[in-house]
């Protein structure tokens, strides 16, 4: 019986999506085609029917959870909110505790950044075009221009290393801590109390 005719694009958004939760809980070079194939319910010699090699998979997958990132950032409720409410709320949702448990679920960049740096040209471009993306949409949401640009490039770069230091001191309460501190910096618990 042959296969329905969505039955290819559908395999390969499977992979896609278990290559992408494994990539950010394990890293790319730790998640071999083996295991990645074995968690989508297929064998290792389907693979290439899907993809050139493994680069191609991570560029795909990197794509995809950049795009979840930016719609957890910009939309899904908080697409409303515009200055420092959508900063306090964004923060708030990105350097929450459920997200620092949860790395196969979240934001790649600090799950997948190092190894970003050492990916070829073809990973690194398309992993900038979708940050540079999500770095538009921040500044927008921030007042636009040159200042917004540059809020949104330290808010995000606080926020994924927070989420990273947290993630790597192996510590809850520590971790914690650090979240909370770049959450809710003090500056800002004075302006809320005066």
């Amino acid at each position: 019986m042959p296969y329905p005719p969505d039955h290819k694009p559908r395999t390969h958004a499977r992979i896609v999506q278990v290559a992408s939760r494994l990539f950010r809980e394990a890293g790319f070079q730790a998640t071999g085609v083996d295991r990645l194939m074995s968690a989508a319910g297929l064998t290792r010699g389907g693979f290439y029917a899907h993809f050139r090699d493994k680069t191609q998979l991570l560029v795909e997958s990197l794509e995809l959870v950049l795009d979840e990132s930016r719609a957890n950032l910009l939309e899904r409720g908080l697409g409303e909110l515009e200055g420092e409410a959508w900063a306090r709320a964004a923060a708030k949702r990105y350097l929450s505790p459920e997200h620092r448990q949860a790395p196969g679920d979240g934001c790649p960049v600090p799950a997948l950044g190092a190894e970003v740096a050492r990916a070829p040209r073809s990973v690194q471009r398309a992993f900038a075009a979708r940050l540079d993306g999500i770095l538009t949409g921040m500044a927008a949401r921030l007042g636009g221009g040159a200042a917004g640009r540059r809020r949104a490039i330290q808010l995000l770069s606080s926020w994924v290393g927070a989420l990273l230091l947290s993630r790597a001191v192996g510590e809850r309460r520590l971790g914690e801590e650090i979240l909370a501190a770049t959450r809710d910096p003090p500056a800002e618990r004075r302006r809320r109390a005066g």
